[in-house]
């Protein structure tokens, strides 16, 4: 029995794929802009963590050469809550008191203006998503309207109210003025968060008996939760950061922030450059350390609403 033998198949290896020029050059250009922003946004803080931990002649000296202290120190730090100075008009005392009282006027500004506008904007954004009145759109557009408004357009009215009621230099005449100003903002996103919820569970709720009032605390408030908690913190960092209100509506240290205890240590002769860029560091941590915690709150409630 003979076979026969079938002709050996040769197979050749595919050819290589093409790379595509246009898209790594675009790949390339986007890192390449990336790093620009980046060495952008962070350079200035760089700047001013190094600067808060080298000594005054390395800091001084002339040109610039030290992008990481050879000798770093913490004694700026130190100094500024037990024998640094102010400079302001040229006067010498202890800056203690002023970051202790700065530190806490902050905190006590940003934690009462935050909450104040979590809670009112969370019942306000239920009524415009929900509650059907008369005039409702007229109402929010108006409230809208006031979102785009510059705070310098009614300074010189509101400092003049504000010193016939007597709040200025007062923690309640900021938190009254930071909860009037962010107010717009945080009802626009909870009324987008509330309306994102869908309607078919508080139809449920009213057939079980429920009224508004524990429709919106057992209800939508639970399930607006990362939207509260990104209003919280947008507010807290807005009230935190901010410095125009504060340097025009405070006079001394029973109500000035942080932002305006900065400005102390530049003085008529001389500017603090170190013990400034502690007490930056100090201010900045704050707010960078609630972002970093809360991040997956903030981004969830800032791209969407809470639906469960």
């Amino acid at each position: 029995m003979t076979t026969t033998m079938s002709p050996a198949v040769s197979y050749s290896a595919p050819p290589p794929p093409k790379r595509d020029w246009r898209k790594i050059g675009r790949l390339a250009f986007l890192y390449l802009c990336s790093a620009i922003v980046l060495f952008w946004s962070l350079a200035p803080i760089y700047w001013v963590v190094v600067s808060s931990i080298s000594t005054r002649t390395e800091l001084y000296a002339r040109p610039y050469k030290v992008w990481f202290p050879s000798q770093p120190t913490l004694d700026h730090y130190v100094e500024l809550f037990t024998s640094g100075a102010q400079f302001r008009d040229g006067g010498y005392s202890p800056t203690a008191g002023l970051m202790g009282s700065g530190l806490r006027n902050s905190l006590l500004t940003s934690t009462i203006s935050a909450a104040l506008i979590t809670v009112l904007s969370s019942g306000a954004g239920f009524i415009f998503a929900r509650i059907k009145f008369r005039g409702k759109g007229f109402v929010f557009y108006f409230v809208m309207l006031l979102m785009p408004l510059p705070i310098w357009v009614s300074l010189i009215s509101l400092f003049f109210l504000f010193s016939q009621i007597g709040l200025i230099d007062t923690i309640q005449g900021q938190v009254l003025l930071f909860v009037t100003f962010l107010m717009p903002l945080s009802v626009w996103l909870m009324s987008t968060f509330v309306r994102d919820i869908p309607s078919e569970i508080e139809d449920a709720a009213l057939v079980d008996g429920a009224n508004q009032w524990q429709i919106l605390f057992r209800i939508i408030m639970p399930l607006a939760r990362p939207g509260m908690v990104a209003v919280f913190l947008v507010s807290f960092v807005s009230t935190w950061n901010n410095f125009l209100i504060p340097l025009i509506f405070t006079r001394t240290s029973n109500a000035q922030p942080l932002t305006v205890v900065l400005t102390l240590f530049i003085g008529q002769y001389e500017v603090s450059w170190e013990s400034m860029a502690s007490a930056a560091v100090l201010t900045m941590l704050p707010p960078f350390l609630m972002a970093l915690f809360f991040q997956r709150y903030l981004v969830r409630g800032l791209s969407m609403g809470s639906v469960k």
